[in-house]
């Protein structure tokens, strides 16, 4: 019997495990997206439990991480096992490198870690695994299309969309480790600051960027887990 087919898969890159930008970014978003358990995230005085879970609602069901090819379904004529093999042999071919220091910053209504300097690798590495992993997507579904569809989208940003299922990819695409969902802004400006306190640490020193990562959902709206990580190099 082959091996189970979940609802969606994606690429990302998340740090290695044990790591402590892993394992800081895991406690604040309250989940671990390798061993799938809660983690508490040891809020301070000012912030309470259920902003902080309304907050990182949205973040904690993907895991701590950053897209490079974003969420999609397997396309009918492939199975897990070739993707697994695909990701490992992509991996091979690709260096790995340091990303620049990161920064907490506001992106829109949310909040994210994003590099401080331009990362013209990590570009590269991104738009080759949007397409070299396409011919692993099943076409996206109206319904998912009309979802990633707003009315502030650029004409780029659509045409992205209808090619890729996805309007940020390519020259639309940026780095990002998503720490909130959509919040506003007397919530953002507080969890900024603590956020910006938080990570100081972890945000010092260049990012090793060592692997790629395989994550997967099982059902619609459930979480995303961690099923294969390659080695780049």
């Amino acid at each position: 019997m082959g091996e189970e087919r979940f609802y969606r898969y994606a690429i990302y890159f998340t740090p290695e495990e044990r790591t402590p930008l892993y394992e800081m970014g895991s406690r604040w978003l309250g989940r671990d997206a390798v061993s799938g358990l809660a983690v508490a995230p040891g809020l301070p005085n000012g912030i309470g439990l259920h902003e902080w879970r309304e907050a990182t609602a949205s973040p904690r069901r993907y895991g701590f991480h950053a897209t490079l090819k974003p969420p999609f379904s397997l396309a009918a004529d492939r199975d897990v096992e070739q993707l697994r093999v695909s990701l490992r042999t992509f991996a091979a071919g690709h260096k790995a490198y340091f990303l620049p220091r990161l920064m907490v910053a506001a992106l829109g209504r949310f909040l994210a870690l994003i590099p401080s300097e331009p990362y013209p690798d990590l570009c590269q590495l991104a738009a080759d695994c949007v397409w070299d992993f396409e011919d692993f997507r099943a076409p996206a579904s109206a319904k998912d299309l009309s979802r990633r569809r707003h009315p502030n989208m650029s004409e780029r940003e659509l045409e992205h969309l209808a090619r890729w299922g996805y309007p940020y990819v390519l020259d639309t695409w940026k780095f990002h480790m998503t720490l909130t969902g959509s919040i506003e802004q007397e919530l953002r400006h507080n969890l900024h600051q603590y956020l910006r306190q938080l990570f100081a640490t972890q945000c010092e020193t260049p990012l090793p960027v060592t692997s790629i990562c395989l994550f997967a959902e099982r059902e619609p709206n459930s979480d995303f887990f961690l099923i294969e990580r390659a080695a780049l190099g």
